[in-house]
C-alpha cells in the first residue's frame, strides 16, 4: 500500500439503496481491508435505512448536498472564474458527444454545480483518485472533475444504459483510469460495441457475496437434500416487484404446478412499484392461496427463507428502456447455499448458472418450461443432488469475495500508483454534508444511476 495520505472518493447516485447492497458488500469490504474512502451521493437516501453497515457507513462516510442547493451554486461560481475554459469546454464536449440524446445531456448538465461541489469537498478531504458507480450520472461528476481539475477517476459499470448508442459514455470511459463491470457479458460489450481508444483498460470485476451467506451456508448442511414426496414444493423468488424481474411468469409457472397436482408454495421477496398489479395477477391467475407476498426482508431473514426453500426461481427479461439485470445477485447468493435455481437464460445469468449442473435454464417468458424446472428438481433427486452441489462449487469459484476486492484493490494500485488507495479512518465530516432530509435531486434512482 502507498504510504500517502490519498483517499478514494465513491460517487453513487443514491446511497444507500436498497437493490444496491452489492455496492455496500463492496465498500464493506474495501473498509475491512483497510482502504480509507468517503462516499458522495448524488441524492438524499428515500427509504428508511435499516442495514447496520448502511447506517454507519451513512453516518461515518457518506456526504449529500441538494442538487441545485446554495453550496452548489457557489461552487460552480468559483469553478467559472477559475476555470472559465476547461468549464465551457467540457458543456459544449457534453453537448456534442451527446446530441442525438438531449434528455441525457440536460441530465448531466443539471448535476455540474452538484458535481463542483463534490469536488471541492473531496479536495479538501485529500481525495485524489474518485471512483464512479453506474455509467450515467455518477460517471459524469466524475468526468467533469477530471475534465476541469485533472482529477483521476475510474468507472464501475452495472449495465444502466450501456447497450443503446451512447458516444458520451465512450467519451467517459476513454478518460477513465480504467473501467470495471460486473459481468464477461458487460465487458465484451464495452471493450468490442463502443470504439474506445483502449479498450484493455476495461476489466471484469464479479461482485463478492455477504460473508453471511458463506457463514450461513453450513446450515443447510446436507446438499442432497431433496423436497419429501407429496410435501408442498417450497418456492421462493427475490427481486424488486418491477417487469424486468418476470415475476408474472413465475406466477403462471406457479399456476401449471398447482394444475398438475403438485402441491406448491411460493415466498416472494420485493418491494417495488408493481405491487398491487402482481397480487392482482395472482388473484386472477387464482394463485394467491399460492403465494406469499413478504415484501422487503432483513438480508438474515432472507437468508432464513432461502434455506428453507427447496428451489430458488426467477424469471428475468429484458425491456426496452430498462436496464439488464447482468448476474443478479440473488441467484449467486441461493446457489452459494444449495439452493438448487431455475431462471431465465437471459443477459449473464448463463455466465453463471451452467444449464443441468449449477442450475436449470429455460427461455425469457415460457412459463412451462420453468414449471417443468421446478417439477424435474421436485421428483428427480438425483439431478437435485447433483445441481445443489454444483452449484455451491460454482459460486464459489466466481463470486469469492476476497479475491475479488484483491483484485480491485490491484487495479486501483496499478492504474493510479501512489495515490488512489490510504489508510487510515476518515477525517471528520462537516455537519452540512449529513444525510438529513430535504431537497434532493430531481432525478429518479433509475435515472441516476
Amino acid at each position: 500500500m502507498t504510504d500517502t495520505t490519498a483517499r478514494l472518493g465513491i460517487v453513487i447516485s443514491m446511497f444507500p439503496e436498497l437493490h444496491e447492497t452489492f455496492i455496500l458488500r463492496e465498500l464493506v469490504a474495501l473498509e475491512r481491508r483497510g482502504v480509507d474512502f468517503d462516499i458522495y451521493s448524488l441524492q438524499f437516501p428515500r427509504d428508511p435505512i435499516t442495514i447496520d453497515d448502511a447506517i454507519r457507513l451513512t453516518r461515518e462516510r457518506s456526504h449529500y448536498a441538494p442538487l441545485l442547493g446554495l453550496r452548489c451554486w457557489t461552487a460552480l461560481a468559483r469553478t467559472l472564474l477559475r476555470h472559465p475554459l476547461r468549464t465551457l469546454s467540457s458543456i459544449v464536449e457534453l453537448a456534442w458527444q451527446g446530441r442525438d440524446r438531449p434528455r441525457e445531456v440536460a441530465k448531466n448538465l443539471a448535476i455540474l454545480p452538484l458535481a463542483m461541489h463534490v469536488g471541492e469537498r473531496g479536495r479538501a478531504r485529500g481525495i485524489t483518485h474518485w471512483h464512479g458507480h453506474w455509467a450515467n450520472i455518477p460517471t459524469t461528476a466524475c468526468w467533469y472533475l477530471h475534465k476541469i481539475h485533472d482529477a483521476h477517476f475510474s468507472a464501475a459499470i452495472h449495465g444502466e444504459d450501456i447497450f443503446t448508442r451512447n458516444r458520451f459514455l465512450a467519451t467517459k470511459l476513454d478518460a477513465a483510469s480504467f473501467t470495471v463491470v460486473c459481468s464477461g457479458l458487460f465487458r465484451d460489450h464495452l471493450k468490442n460495441a463502443l470504439g474506445l481508444a483502449r479498450p484493455e483498460k476495461v476489466h471484469l470485476n464479479y461482485h463478492g457475496l455477504d460473508p453471511r451467506i458463506l457463514e450461513r451456508a453450513s446450515e443447510r448442511t446436507d446438499a442432497t437434500a431433496h423436497p419429501e414426496p407429496g410435501a408442498p414444493l417450497k418456492l421462493v423468488s427475490i427481486g424488486r416487484l418491477v417487469p424486468t424481474k418476470g415475476h408474472d411468469t413465475v406466477f403462471r409457472a406457479v399456476k401449471l404446478l398447482a394444475e398438475s397436482g403438485q402441491a406448491v408454495q411460493l415466498d416472494l421477496i420485493g418491494s417495488g412499484p408493481d405491487d398491487a398489479t402482481l397480487r392482482a395477477l395472482a388473484t386472477a391467475l387464482g394463485v394467491d392461496a399460492h403465494v406469499n407476498f413478504r415484501g422487503g426482508l432483513a438480508f438474515d431473514e432472507v437468508i432464513d427463507t432461502l434455506i428453507a426453500a427447496d428451489v430458488f426461481c426467477l424469471a428475468p427479461r429484458l425491456l426496452p428502456g430498462h436496464p439488464p439485470d447482468g448476474i443478479p445477485n440473488v441467484i449467486a447468493e441461493a446457489m452459494a447455499l444449495g439452493v438448487p435455481v431455475a431462471t431465465t437464460r437471459v443477459s449473464a445469468i448463463p455466465e453463471l448458472v451452467e444449464d443441468g449442473e449449477s442450475g436449470l435454464l429455460v427461455e425469457v417468458d415460457d412459463a412451462a418450461a420453468l414449471a417443468d424446472a421446478m417439477a424435474r428438481l421436485a421428483r428427480d433427486s438425483a439431478l437435485y443432488s447433483r445441481i445443489s452441489m454444483g452449484a455451491r462449487q460454482r459460486v464459489a469459484g466466481l463470486f469469492d469475495q476476497d479475491a475479488n476486492i484483491d483484485e480491485l484493490i490491484e487495479h486501483f494500485q496499478h492504474y493510479v500508483p501512489d495515490t488512489a488507495i490510504a489508510l487510515g479512518s476518515p477525517p471528520p465530516r462537516d455537519a452540512a454534508d449529513a444525510p438529513s432530509r430535504g431537497p434532493g435531486a430531481l432525478l429518479s434512482s433509475g435515472d441516476a444511476a
